[in-house]
Protein backbone atom coordinates (compact mmCIF):
# COMPACT_ATOMS: atom_id res chain seq x y z
CA UNK A 1 0.00 0.00 0.00
CA UNK A 2 1.54 3.65 -0.62
CA UNK A 3 2.11 5.34 2.00
CA UNK A 4 -0.03 8.40 0.91
CA UNK A 5 -3.10 5.82 1.08
CA UNK A 6 -2.21 4.82 5.02
CA UNK A 7 -4.65 8.27 6.59
CA UNK A 8 -7.44 6.79 4.68
CA UNK A 9 -6.74 2.72 5.63
CA UNK A 10 -6.52 4.02 8.70
CA UNK A 11 -9.32 6.08 9.18
CA UNK A 12 -11.58 3.55 7.53
CA UNK A 13 -10.17 0.72 9.84
CA UNK A 14 -11.01 3.42 12.75
CA UNK A 15 -14.93 3.48 11.43
CA UNK A 16 -15.07 0.16 11.17
CA UNK A 17 -14.35 -1.12 14.38
CA UNK A 18 -16.45 2.08 15.57
CA UNK A 19 -19.41 0.49 13.87
CA UNK A 20 -18.51 -2.60 15.79
CA UNK A 21 -19.38 -0.74 19.05
CA UNK A 22 -22.23 1.44 18.26
CA UNK A 23 -24.46 -0.25 15.51
CA UNK A 24 -26.62 -2.99 16.50
CA UNK A 25 -26.01 -6.06 15.32
CA UNK A 26 -28.89 -6.51 12.25
CA UNK A 27 -27.49 -3.73 11.06
CA UNK A 28 -24.04 -3.78 11.14
CA UNK A 29 -22.81 -5.92 8.50
CA UNK A 30 -24.92 -3.58 5.50
CA UNK A 31 -23.49 -0.96 7.59
CA UNK A 32 -19.78 -1.91 7.12
CA UNK A 33 -20.43 -3.33 3.10
CA UNK A 34 -21.47 0.32 2.93
CA UNK A 35 -18.37 1.63 4.52
CA UNK A 36 -16.11 -1.04 2.36
CA UNK A 37 -17.81 0.83 -0.68
CA UNK A 38 -16.22 3.97 -0.02
CA UNK A 39 -12.65 2.33 -1.01
CA UNK A 40 -13.71 -0.71 -2.69
CA UNK A 41 -16.58 -0.55 -5.50
CA UNK A 42 -19.13 -3.93 -6.00
CA UNK A 43 -23.14 -3.90 -6.14
CA UNK A 44 -23.99 -6.79 -4.68
CA UNK A 45 -22.32 -8.94 -1.72
CA UNK A 46 -22.70 -12.37 0.12
CA UNK A 47 -21.51 -12.51 3.64
CA UNK A 48 -21.32 -16.05 4.98
CA UNK A 49 -20.18 -18.46 7.78
CA UNK A 50 -19.76 -22.46 7.02
CA UNK A 51 -18.33 -25.48 8.61
CA UNK A 52 -16.01 -27.59 5.40
CA UNK A 53 -16.79 -31.15 5.74
CA UNK A 54 -15.79 -34.11 3.07
CA UNK A 55 -18.80 -33.85 1.26
CA UNK A 56 -18.92 -29.82 0.94
CA UNK A 57 -19.44 -27.19 2.73
CA UNK A 58 -21.98 -27.04 5.18
CA UNK A 59 -23.24 -23.47 5.46
CA UNK A 60 -24.14 -21.87 9.01
CA UNK A 61 -25.22 -18.48 7.70
CA UNK A 62 -25.50 -16.38 4.69
CA UNK A 63 -25.98 -12.19 4.99
CA UNK A 64 -26.69 -10.80 1.67
CA UNK A 65 -26.33 -7.51 0.80
CA UNK A 66 -28.54 -5.68 -2.17
CA UNK A 67 -29.42 -9.38 -3.13
CA UNK A 68 -32.67 -11.55 -2.56
CA UNK A 69 -32.83 -15.01 -1.76
CA UNK A 70 -34.19 -15.54 -5.12
CA UNK A 71 -30.51 -15.73 -6.12
CA UNK A 72 -29.24 -18.30 -3.65
CA UNK A 73 -32.34 -20.39 -5.48
CA UNK A 74 -31.34 -20.64 -8.54
CA UNK A 75 -27.68 -20.59 -7.25
CA UNK A 76 -28.16 -24.20 -5.65
CA UNK A 77 -29.39 -25.40 -9.09
CA UNK A 78 -25.73 -24.34 -10.61
CA UNK A 79 -23.54 -24.65 -7.30
CA UNK A 80 -21.99 -27.73 -8.77
CA UNK A 81 -20.37 -25.57 -11.90
CA UNK A 82 -18.66 -22.94 -9.15
CA UNK A 83 -14.97 -23.63 -9.47
CA UNK A 84 -14.44 -20.25 -8.02
CA UNK A 85 -15.93 -21.52 -4.57
CA UNK A 86 -13.24 -24.97 -4.37
CA UNK A 87 -10.56 -22.36 -5.58
CA UNK A 88 -11.07 -19.45 -2.98
CA UNK A 89 -11.41 -22.58 -0.23
CA UNK A 90 -8.04 -24.23 -1.05
CA UNK A 91 -6.40 -22.58 1.36
CA UNK A 92 -6.22 -21.66 5.27
CA UNK A 93 -7.09 -17.98 3.89
CA UNK A 94 -7.13 -16.76 0.50
CA UNK A 95 -8.60 -13.13 -1.70
CA UNK A 96 -9.19 -13.86 -5.74
CA UNK A 97 -10.77 -11.97 -8.76
CA UNK A 98 -13.12 -13.69 -10.68
CA UNK A 99 -14.75 -12.50 -14.14
CA UNK A 100 -17.23 -14.65 -16.36
CA UNK A 101 -15.07 -15.48 -19.00
CA UNK A 102 -13.36 -17.76 -16.34
CA UNK A 103 -16.11 -20.28 -16.45
CA UNK A 104 -15.90 -21.27 -19.99
CA UNK A 105 -17.45 -24.16 -21.98
CA UNK A 106 -21.04 -26.08 -23.00
CA UNK A 107 -20.85 -26.89 -19.63
CA UNK A 108 -21.00 -24.07 -17.88
CA UNK A 109 -23.28 -22.27 -19.78
CA UNK A 110 -26.12 -22.37 -17.27
CA UNK A 111 -23.52 -20.89 -14.44
CA UNK A 112 -22.75 -17.66 -16.75
CA UNK A 113 -26.21 -17.30 -17.25
CA UNK A 114 -26.69 -17.09 -13.51
CA UNK A 115 -23.63 -14.55 -13.25
CA UNK A 116 -25.03 -12.16 -15.91
CA UNK A 117 -29.03 -12.53 -14.52
CA UNK A 118 -27.79 -11.87 -10.89
CA UNK A 119 -25.02 -9.54 -11.69
CA UNK A 120 -22.11 -11.60 -10.70
CA UNK A 121 -20.00 -10.88 -14.15
CA UNK A 122 -16.83 -9.85 -11.94
CA UNK A 123 -16.44 -10.78 -8.44
CA UNK A 124 -13.91 -10.47 -5.84
CA UNK A 125 -13.56 -13.18 -2.98
CA UNK A 126 -11.99 -13.63 0.15
CA UNK A 127 -12.24 -16.63 2.47
CA UNK A 128 -10.43 -17.67 6.29
CA UNK A 129 -10.85 -21.68 7.35
CA UNK A 130 -9.77 -22.04 11.32
CA UNK A 131 -7.16 -25.33 10.59
CA UNK A 132 -8.89 -27.26 13.20
CA UNK A 133 -12.21 -26.82 13.85
CA UNK A 134 -13.15 -26.24 9.62
CA UNK A 135 -15.40 -23.21 10.12
CA UNK A 136 -14.96 -20.81 7.05
CA UNK A 137 -15.87 -17.20 6.80
CA UNK A 138 -15.54 -15.63 3.15
CA UNK A 139 -16.86 -12.28 2.04
CA UNK A 140 -18.27 -12.09 -1.97
CA UNK A 141 -18.58 -8.48 -3.47
CA UNK A 142 -20.06 -8.39 -6.77
CA UNK A 143 -20.35 -6.26 -9.85
CA UNK A 144 -22.73 -6.12 -12.48
CA UNK A 145 -20.89 -4.39 -15.31
CA UNK A 146 -18.76 -6.41 -17.55
CA UNK A 147 -16.21 -3.71 -18.08
CA UNK A 148 -15.35 -3.40 -14.39
CA UNK A 149 -13.26 -5.97 -13.71
CA UNK A 150 -11.72 -6.84 -10.75
CA UNK A 151 -7.63 -5.21 -10.67
CA UNK A 152 -4.31 -6.85 -8.62
CA UNK A 153 -4.32 -3.36 -6.16
CA UNK A 154 -8.09 -4.23 -5.53
CA UNK A 155 -7.45 -8.01 -4.75
CA UNK A 156 -4.50 -6.66 -2.42
CA UNK A 157 -6.54 -4.50 -0.82
CA UNK A 158 -9.63 -6.57 0.38
CA UNK A 159 -6.58 -9.04 1.62
CA UNK A 160 -5.69 -6.57 3.80
CA UNK A 161 -9.32 -5.53 5.11
CA UNK A 162 -11.09 -8.90 5.58
CA UNK A 163 -9.34 -9.67 8.70
CA UNK A 164 -10.80 -6.36 9.90
CA UNK A 165 -13.99 -7.27 8.61
CA UNK A 166 -14.57 -10.61 10.53
CA UNK A 167 -13.10 -9.24 13.46
CA UNK A 168 -15.15 -6.02 13.30
CA UNK A 169 -18.34 -8.68 13.05
CA UNK A 170 -17.36 -10.79 15.93
CA UNK A 171 -16.53 -7.72 17.99
CA UNK A 172 -20.39 -6.52 17.29
CA UNK A 173 -21.73 -9.46 18.41
CA UNK A 174 -19.95 -9.72 21.44
CA UNK A 175 -21.19 -6.23 21.95
CA UNK A 176 -24.09 -7.19 21.67
CA UNK A 177 -24.52 -10.15 23.80
CA UNK A 178 -22.96 -8.11 26.38
CA UNK A 179 -25.84 -5.49 26.29
CA UNK A 180 -28.54 -9.09 26.51
CA UNK A 181 -26.38 -10.78 29.31
CA UNK A 182 -26.80 -7.02 31.15
CA UNK A 183 -28.80 -8.15 33.71
CA UNK A 184 -28.71 -11.76 33.84
CA UNK A 185 -24.68 -12.10 34.17
CA UNK A 186 -22.95 -8.87 34.45
CA UNK A 187 -24.69 -7.87 37.44
CA UNK A 188 -23.66 -10.56 39.54
CA UNK A 189 -20.24 -9.50 39.52
CA UNK A 190 -18.35 -6.86 41.36
CA UNK A 191 -14.95 -5.35 40.42
CA UNK A 192 -12.36 -3.96 41.62
CA UNK A 193 -8.72 -2.87 40.39
CA UNK A 194 -5.34 -3.67 42.67
CA UNK A 195 -1.49 -3.80 42.29
CA UNK A 196 0.74 -6.78 43.05
CA UNK A 197 1.23 -5.42 46.50
CA UNK A 198 -2.56 -6.05 47.25
CA UNK A 199 -3.54 -1.92 47.61
CA UNK A 200 -6.98 -1.44 46.51
CA UNK A 201 -7.16 1.34 43.66
CA UNK A 202 -10.90 0.80 43.08
CA UNK A 203 -13.10 -1.49 44.46
CA UNK A 204 -16.97 -1.44 44.62
CA UNK A 205 -18.97 -1.72 47.61
CA UNK A 206 -20.43 -5.14 47.26
CA UNK A 207 -16.54 -6.96 46.01
CA UNK A 208 -15.69 -5.22 49.68
CA UNK A 209 -18.41 -6.82 51.32
CA UNK A 210 -17.90 -10.84 49.22
CA UNK A 211 -14.67 -10.49 50.03
CA UNK A 212 -14.12 -9.20 53.28
CA UNK A 213 -16.29 -11.53 54.48
CA UNK A 214 -14.77 -14.66 52.55
CA UNK A 215 -11.19 -13.77 53.40
CA UNK A 216 -11.09 -12.25 56.91
CA UNK A 217 -9.79 -8.88 56.94
CA UNK A 218 -9.60 -5.33 59.09
CA UNK A 219 -8.18 -3.30 56.36
CA UNK A 220 -10.34 -1.93 53.98
CA UNK A 221 -7.77 -0.30 51.52
CA UNK A 222 -5.67 -3.53 50.87
CA UNK A 223 -6.94 -7.32 49.20
CA UNK A 224 -6.77 -9.86 52.22
CA UNK A 225 -3.39 -11.05 52.32
CA UNK A 226 -4.61 -15.43 51.87
CA UNK A 227 -6.12 -13.91 48.71
CA UNK A 228 -3.65 -11.94 47.59
CA UNK A 229 -1.26 -14.66 47.69
CA UNK A 230 -3.67 -16.88 46.04
CA UNK A 231 -3.97 -14.20 42.86
CA UNK A 232 0.02 -13.55 42.49
CA UNK A 233 1.62 -16.69 43.36
CA UNK A 234 -1.34 -19.03 41.15
CA UNK A 235 -2.02 -16.58 37.90
CA UNK A 236 -3.00 -18.91 35.77
CA UNK A 237 -5.87 -20.43 38.25
CA UNK A 238 -9.02 -20.04 36.69
CA UNK A 239 -10.76 -18.31 40.02
CA UNK A 240 -10.30 -18.34 43.54
CA UNK A 241 -12.71 -19.48 45.73
CA UNK A 242 -13.41 -19.21 49.42
CA UNK A 243 -16.52 -19.28 52.06
CA UNK A 244 -18.91 -19.41 49.05
CA UNK A 245 -17.18 -15.85 47.14
CA UNK A 246 -15.45 -16.50 43.44
CA UNK A 247 -12.70 -14.48 43.04
CA UNK A 248 -11.66 -14.09 38.98
CA UNK A 249 -8.57 -11.75 38.27
CA UNK A 250 -6.01 -11.50 35.16
CA UNK A 251 -3.19 -9.11 35.43
CA UNK A 252 -2.33 -6.32 33.21
CA UNK A 253 -0.07 -3.25 32.93
CA UNK A 254 1.35 -4.56 36.48
CA UNK A 255 -2.50 -4.36 37.93
CA UNK A 256 -4.86 -6.83 39.22
CA UNK A 257 -8.46 -6.55 37.25
CA UNK A 258 -10.85 -8.98 39.75
CA UNK A 259 -14.68 -9.40 39.94
CA UNK A 260 -15.92 -11.42 42.43
CA UNK A 261 -19.59 -12.67 42.92
CA UNK A 262 -21.20 -15.17 45.17
CA UNK A 263 -20.60 -18.85 44.06
CA UNK A 264 -23.63 -20.82 42.29
CA UNK A 265 -24.34 -24.42 40.91
CA UNK A 266 -22.33 -23.85 37.95
CA UNK A 267 -19.27 -23.38 39.75
CA UNK A 268 -19.81 -27.18 41.05
CA UNK A 269 -18.98 -28.20 37.72
CA UNK A 270 -15.53 -30.01 37.24
CA UNK A 271 -12.83 -27.89 34.77
CA UNK A 272 -14.05 -30.51 32.17
CA UNK A 273 -17.11 -30.88 32.81
CA UNK A 274 -17.41 -27.01 32.22
CA UNK A 275 -15.75 -27.52 28.91
CA UNK A 276 -18.30 -30.59 27.71
CA UNK A 277 -21.41 -28.30 28.69
CA UNK A 278 -19.74 -25.15 26.86
CA UNK A 279 -19.50 -27.26 23.58
CA UNK A 280 -22.89 -28.40 24.29
CA UNK A 281 -24.42 -25.27 25.15
CA UNK A 282 -22.67 -24.15 21.70
CA UNK A 283 -24.35 -27.04 19.09
CA UNK A 284 -22.33 -29.97 18.94
CA UNK A 285 -23.27 -33.08 19.16
CA UNK A 286 -22.59 -35.78 22.02
CA UNK A 287 -20.59 -37.55 18.84
CA UNK A 288 -19.03 -34.67 17.72
CA UNK A 289 -17.81 -33.59 21.74
CA UNK A 290 -16.05 -37.37 22.15
CA UNK A 291 -14.19 -36.70 18.37
CA UNK A 292 -13.28 -33.12 19.80
CA UNK A 293 -12.04 -33.77 22.98
CA UNK A 294 -10.71 -37.57 22.05
CA UNK A 295 -13.27 -39.54 24.79
CA UNK A 296 -15.19 -42.15 23.99
CA UNK A 297 -19.36 -40.72 23.16
CA UNK A 298 -20.57 -43.20 26.19
CA UNK A 299 -17.96 -41.12 28.63
CA UNK A 300 -18.89 -37.77 27.21
CA UNK A 301 -22.95 -39.29 27.40
CA UNK A 302 -22.06 -39.88 31.19
CA UNK A 303 -20.49 -36.16 31.65
CA UNK A 304 -23.65 -34.42 30.36
CA UNK A 305 -26.02 -36.66 32.65
CA UNK A 306 -23.93 -35.54 35.67
CA UNK A 307 -24.31 -32.15 34.65
CA UNK A 308 -27.61 -31.72 34.25
CA UNK A 309 -27.80 -33.76 37.55
CA UNK A 310 -25.36 -30.41 39.24
CA UNK A 311 -27.10 -28.25 37.02
CA UNK A 312 -30.82 -29.37 38.15
CA UNK A 313 -31.91 -29.02 34.00
CA UNK A 314 -33.06 -31.90 31.27
CA UNK A 315 -33.04 -29.03 28.67
CA UNK A 316 -29.76 -27.99 26.57
CA UNK A 317 -31.19 -24.62 25.49
CA UNK A 318 -31.31 -23.94 29.71
CA UNK A 319 -27.60 -24.18 29.52
CA UNK A 320 -26.66 -21.20 28.25
CA UNK A 321 -27.52 -18.33 30.20
CA UNK A 322 -25.99 -20.57 33.21
CA UNK A 323 -22.39 -21.30 32.44
CA UNK A 324 -22.30 -17.68 30.96
CA UNK A 325 -22.22 -16.51 34.94
CA UNK A 326 -19.42 -18.63 35.18
CA UNK A 327 -17.11 -17.45 31.73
Amino acid sequence: MRPSLLPEYSNLLLALYRLAQECPVHLFQDAALTLLKTCLAFDSSMWGTATMREGGIDIHSIHLHNSSPAMLEAYEKVKHCDTAAVQVTAQRTMTIGFRVEDFPGEHNTAFRQFLHDFGHVNMLITSDIHPGTRFVQWVSLYRAELAARCLKPEIDLLACLAPHLMQALAINRLVHLDRLSHDTVRAKWSVAIADQRGVLYHADDRFKALVFAAWRTDDPQHLPPALLKQLVSQPDQPHVAAGGVIVRGHREQGLLFLKARASETVDTLSEREFLVAKLIAHGLTQKQVATQLNRSPETIRSQIKAIFNKLNINNVALLGALLAVRE
